[in-house]
């Protein structure tokens, strides 16, 4: 028997419909067209590789154009360098090595001035040229002039090679003395500038004369330097387009540059520079008189006993 507490409840076996959906709808969302992080990553190696590629075309475009500067900068040092006497060693061969009969009788020199420089000039063509280890007898009607050659050392060694008839000294210049003075055996005489010793072997072969001597002017340009500074009296072999050539001595005292300078505006081409000024200043004119200074006259008398340190320049008229 239950008690009225106690209340009984139904419970119906049939199984109640879950009312929860069963299945979770999918919401798709639209998007528009986009890349994807793969596809970003391309895109930069893309970019990356076209950045370098460009890099190396500039590269390669600044590496011809280098080149080119170099080829054109060595081009011009090579037509300077061929041009430094514009093939003058292998003109003046040929010019020594031609038949030469002087035919001068004596010279006439000028006087003119130019850039506050007065100068004596004299021409030298026509005359026979040769290297004398003594010094020339001034009564001698066949001796025109004559001047010093190469420089040299306190004990008598030359500053540069000397050949005199063939025989030579092969010391060298220890400073730059890029011009020459060469001569034939029948006494042609010519300059250059050039440090090549193409000249210096053909005075060898051949029994002519050669010594080497500073620049003044090459092609009309004056060197980056001078060596010798201060102020004395200069003289200078020096050549004109046409190919003639003069010795050039200051009246005055004046400076390589002023010296060198005045030589160009006046209108020579090449010059080689002579020691000595006008402590040498002897010449015959064409009427067979000899006109010396009184330095040149002391000099002979002083060196008329003692031997040379190095040979004179001289020039003579024919012998007939």
């Amino acid at each position: 028997m239950k008690s009225d507490n106690e209340r009984i409840i139904d419970v119906d076996d049939d199984s109640v419909p879950d009312s929860r959906p069963t299945e979770v709808p999918q919401i798709s969302i639209e998007r528009g067209p986009s890349r994807s992080l793969r596809g970003n990553e391309d895109g930069m190696l893309i970019n990356e590789k076209k950045d370098k590629k460009i890099w190396g075309i500039a590269i390669v475009i600044v590496c011809l154009l280098g080149l080119a500067l170099l080829l054109w900068y060595f081009h011009i040092r090579i037509s300077a360098d061929a041009n430094s006497g514009r093939n003058v060693n292998a003109s003046n061969i040929s010019d020594l090595s031609l038949a030469y009969t002087p035919t001068s009788k004596g010279m006439s020199p000028a006087t003119d001035s130019i850039l506050g420089v007065s100068m004596d000039m004299y021409p030298l063509d026509g005359l026979r040229a040769s290297l004398e280890r003594e010094f020339p007898d001034t009564a001698d009607r066949t001796l025109v002039m004559f001047m010093r050659s190469a420089d040299y050392h306190p004990d008598g060694r030359s500053l540069g090679p000397v050949v005199v008839d063939g025989v030579g000294s092969d010391n060298k210049a220890t400073d730059s003395r890029d011009g020459y003075v060469a001569v034939s055996p029948s006494g042609r005489t010519v300059i250059g500038i050039s440090s090549e010793d193409d000249v210096e072997e053909w005075a060898r072969e051949n029994n002519g004369d050669f010594f080497r001597q500073m620049v003044l002017l090459d092609d009309g340009e004056l060197p980056r330097d001078f060596i010798l500074r201060g102020k004395v009296e200069r003289g200078a072999i020096a050549s004109t387009v046409e190919g003639n050539l003069y010795y050039i001595v200051t009246k005055n005292k004046e400076s390589m540059y002023d010296f060198a300078d005045a030589l160009r505006e006046y209108g020579f081409v090449d010059a080689v520079y002579m020691t000595g000024g006008n402590a040498y200043s002897f010449y015959r004119d064409a009427d067979g008189n000899s006109h010396a200074n009184a330095a040149t006259l002391d000099k002979i008398k002083k060196y008329d006993s003692h031997p040379l340190s190095q040979p004179l320049l001289v020039f003579r008229r024919p012998n007939s």
